[in-house]
């Protein structure tokens, strides 16, 4: 009995602990040649998952952990940034590591993200999965190169961390995995920027 009752403070203690946790998805470019173009780039990011849309979680909500009976807690990303703003920062550093000038407004190319689906949901192992659109326009809004990327991914856990710490480690592996995914890897979209 004590060994229950301990088992349950700990599983209590570790559920109360990741409740005001956010998870860090900070993406940190890899060195890449510097794409040689003339071109002005800006970039627009919307939230189009429809539970943001109706207002039934909040901007920052990336998914949800369980605890031991299976009952849900929220997460966040980091800070409670909302998670279109992650995706901003992130793309705007991707451009300048790629050598690309940014300008906020009237720019030669225009980066445009929207974001359907980017949610997990985790008890002893994890589920994540995405779906993301981005479109590259000109100066008069005509789409030059359009795609979608999506994909479910498994993270594992352990039975006593839970599946906190796994996604702590590997979720912001896989969210740099999306942006590389979505701009360096993709030579179409390159090209409408050169």
């Amino acid at each position: 009995m004590r060994n229950l009752i301990a088992l349950a403070g700990m599983v209590f203690c570790l559920s109360s602990c990741a409740v005001n946790q956010g998870i860090v998805l900070n993406y940190n470019p890899e060195a890449h040649e510097k794409i040689v173009s003339n071109k002005t780039i800006s970039v627009n990011v919307s939230d189009e998952r429809p539970f943001i849309k109706d207002k039934s979680k909040p901007s920052a909500f990336i998914g949800k952990f369980r605890g031991g009976y299976g009952n849900p807690w929220n997460a966040y990303t980091d800070g409670k940034v909302p998670l279109a703003q992650v995706f901003v920062q992130d793309l705007v550093k991707e451009v300048k590591a790629l050598g690309l000038q940014m300008q906020e407004s009237n720019a030669d190319r225009t980066i445009k993200v929207e974001i359907l689906d980017y949610n997990f949901d985790a008890y002893i192992n994890g589920r994540f999965w995405y779906e993301i659109k981005i479109s590259v326009l000109d100066q008069n809004n005509v789409v030059l190169d359009e795609n979608t990327f999506k994909d479910e991914i498994e993270i594992k856990g352990s039975f006593w961390l839970g599946p906190m710490g796994a996604f702590k480690d590997k979720l912001p592996e896989v969210h740099q995995s999306i942006l590389k995914r979505m701009i360096r890897e993709n030579s179409q979209l390159i090209d409408t920027l050169r």
